[in-house]
């Protein structure tokens, strides 16, 4: 029962470190865009998370992202 209880802790961890690289991915693409749009105040982090979970595209999300900025 303790070696499930680890793995769980590894897939959290890798889970939890591949949205960071994911939103972090996000910000650098809204930062290179001329708005200079910040994530966290058009967007939550349940919102970014299904994203994640649905495999979109960091670009995809900023496009997504910056076109409802615009609109």
């Amino acid at each position: 029962m303790n070696l499930l209880h680890k793995t769980s802790a590894i897939s959290f961890y890798k889970i939890h470190s591949g949205f960071v690289a994911f939103k972090r991915r996000i910000r650098e693409e809204l930062g290179a865009t001329a708005s200079e749009v910040n994530l966290e105040d058009v967007m939550n982090d349940d919102d970014l998370y299904s994203f994640y979970r649905n495999g979109d595209s960091p670009d995809f999300v900023a496009a997504t992202i910056g076109g409802s900025m615009v609109d």
